[in-house]
């Protein structure tokens, strides 16, 4: 069994393998997946703040994160969601359902035996918010530096606001942030479309994005201490230019990584086994929901194959947290179940090679 003694340590301290998952779940009940996560990915593992795209407009990530800008408000159009306007319906339906999940997250924390002390929540990461919304001349906010700079500072402060009020709310003390980032590679190579199509947006700069991560990463450090507070990204598994993105958001002070390791070429390996090295969280992805899973020892072997292989210590174990392979947005019930269970195997199994290390 793990090392529960470690639960103690701070979140950004912590040494132990554990489990936690992506926070799409299917479904409109959150009463109910809540059940399935706290069943599933109680202490030691790490559980999460469920989303549930099936209920519709403003449940959706881009809303739900759009509803997280500070003083801004938003509507949806035709093309998408505006924001910097006075909020429209479906951005009050999206507050509107945030405010009732954070609600019914403190009701269900304060009502366990014992309280929660750690959870791990998903926004859309500030490169991939100000390429899918758009400014009131129809355009997207990543065509104007200025919007979208605004706009990130914003949204950094919105989501700094959010973590407050759970940690005012509930009795949970350390919190993850997982970043996701899908649009990213496509905003630094300049492949953006423009609002009617014709061509393309202008790639933002590097030193731009470096410079608006240090200051998202620093709002959220300020706002919460960063003994209570880790940021994980979540980047495209295919991109191409996968190693150049965790070089420069590791420059910009990015500690944890979600890491999808198959397709990953040895170049990929080697900058993740330099990430380890520099004491960073690796969020792996060890099993695809609803997919066959290997029994706990071929599965534990998979997941040291590559550790070895990079030459990494076996003590170095505690900066891995497992995943399944993508969301459960998709699965059922029944499927999500049995991966959590599969994947929480796997740590423990792992958390067990460490000690004995």
């Amino acid at each position: 069994m793990p090392d529960t003694s470690a639960i103690a340590e701070s979140a950004a301290q912590r040494r132990d393998v554990h489990a936690t998952a992506f926070c799409q779940f299917p479904g409109t009940d959150p009463v109910e997946i809540h059940r399935v996560i706290r069943g599933e990915l109680g202490e030691p593992n790490l559980a999460v703040f469920p989303q549930l795209p099936d209920r519709g407009v403003g449940a959706d990530p881009l809303g739900r994160s759009a509803a997280m800008i500070a003083e801004m408000g938003f509507d949806l159009q035709p093309h998408g969601w505006r924001i910097a306007v006075p909020d429209g319906i479906d951005a009050r339906r999206a507050r509107s359902l945030l405010r009732s999940d954070e609600n019914l997250l403190a009701d269900i924390a304060g009502a366990e035996k014992t309280a929660p002390t750690r959870l791990k929540s998903t926004v859309l990461g500030p490169y991939s918010l100000v390429a899918g919304v758009y400014l009131n001349n129809g355009e997207r906010v990543l065509s104007d530096f200025g919007a979208r700079r605004d706009v990130i500072e914003a949204y950094a402060h919105g989501v700094a606001a959010q973590l407050q009020r759970l940690a005012h709310i509930t009795p949970i003390e350390h919190f993850t942030v997982q970043l996701d980032e899908p649009l990213l590679p496509a905003v630094l190579d300049g492949q953006i479309p423009t609002a009617s199509g014709y061509r393309t947006l202008r790639s933002v700069p590097r030193n731009e994005v470096r410079a608006g991560y240090q200051q998202f990463i620093r709002v959220l450090g300020a706002a919460l201490g960063d003994q209570s507070l880790r940021l994980a990204v979540n980047l495209p598994a295919a991109d191409t230019g996968l190693s150049e993105r965790i070089q420069l958001l590791h420059q910009a002070g990015m500690a944890g990584w979600v890491i999808d390791p198959m397709n990953l070429g040895h170049r990929e390996w080697e900058s993740i086994a330099g990430l380890v090295e520099d004491d960073c969280q690796i969020f792996l992805q060890v099993l695809e929901p609803g997919g066959k899973a290997p029994g706990v020892v071929d599965g534990v072997k998979t997941i040291l194959r590559p550790w070895r292989q990079l030459g990494l210590s076996l003590e170095k174990l505690g900066q891995l947290t497992l995943m399944p392979r993508g969301s459960f947005a998709r699965s059922s019930a029944a499927q999500v179940v049995d991966c959590l269970g599969h994947v929480t195997g796997y740590a423990q199994a792992l958390e067990q090679t460490r000690i004995d290390a």
